[in-house]
């Protein structure tokens, strides 16, 4: 494959997630959870670009890896066909699973240091909503290659059918990040919402470690992290001292962005 075709390639699998969240934006005009300027996004589009590109090239890096992990193994301890009426059950097992997956990770990412120092760039967003679903470090995707995704291929062996649903259903993570005053109240557990989430990504002491279910807060709820929103509660985002990236350079090196901000490198920072 030449560097065009692959560049095509990774433009062409982008583009329902692009188009969900230029949909969401113009959803976000609807009923906004705060006042935001669209200059607020711009960050996010680059921190969104830098980061499937990244995937794109971690993906080739930890491919072969993740495929010997798994052949070693027996190739998935556990077959989910999708013929017939084992579709459902399948999914749904597949889902639940590595709904917590997710979930343990997230947790991790907040609980050790070199985990956060990538994570907090997608918490540093203050002014939180859909084209925040992807600011995120760009390393971050080749670490869950290699934990988390291998983990389920060596528990797993789904029906490509299955691993094609979960896929479309993954671009609901758009949804909890939209800056829309949406939530369920009381049946707040059911789902994850933007009003949920946003008790995550709020940078008032209160709200922290908390609401870290990605699909389904059920989990938050049984390991004791689970929260529910007040009435009307939509606090704000981002992360203490509202550290944010200040170009390119500190998004391909948002880890580093202290020493980065010394005195003397030719920036505004202290």
């Amino acid at each position: 494959m030449t560097l065009a075709q692959w560049a095509a390639d990774v433009a062409w699998k982008s583009l329902p997630l692009l188009g969900l969240i230029l949909l969401a934006g113009l959803a976000e005009r609807w009923r906004p959870a705060e006042a935001q300027r669209w200059r607020s996004r711009a960050i996010n589009l680059v921190c969104m670009t830098v980061y499937v590109l990244g995937f794109a090239v971690l993906q080739q890096g930890t491919a072969a890896l993740t495929v010997l992990a798994i052949n070693g193994a027996g190739g998935g301890w556990l077959a989910l066909p999708a013929d017939g009426w084992h579709l459902l059950p399948s999914f749904l097992v597949y889902t639940l699973v590595l709904d917590l997956g997710e979930y343990a990770f997230h947790r991790a990412q907040h609980a050790i240091p070199a985990l956060w120092a990538m994570h907090s760039l997608h918490h540093s967003d203050t002014a939180m909503n859909a084209t925040t679903t992807d600011r995120h470090f760009w390393l971050e995707p080749g670490i869950k290659m290699v934990t988390l995704y291998l983990a389920m291929g060596l528990l797993f062996k789904p029906d490509p059918v299955i691993v094609g649903m979960y896929a479309v259903l993954g671009l609901y993570n758009v949804v909890p990040h939209m800056n829309v005053r949406w939530g369920l109240g009381r049946a707040s557990f059911l789902i994850n919402t933007p009003q949920f989430h946003r008790l995550h990504h709020s940078m008032l002491p209160q709200h922290y470690d908390c609401n870290f279910a990605g699909l389904f807060p059920v989990f938050d709820v049984l390991f004791g992290t689970y929260r529910q929103p007040g009435e009307d509660e939509y606090p704000p985002t981002g992360i203490a001292g509202r550290d944010v990236p200040a170009g390119m350079l500190e998004v391909l090196a948002w880890p580093l962005r202290r020493w980065l901000r010394r005195p003397g490198r030719g920036n505004h920072y202290s």
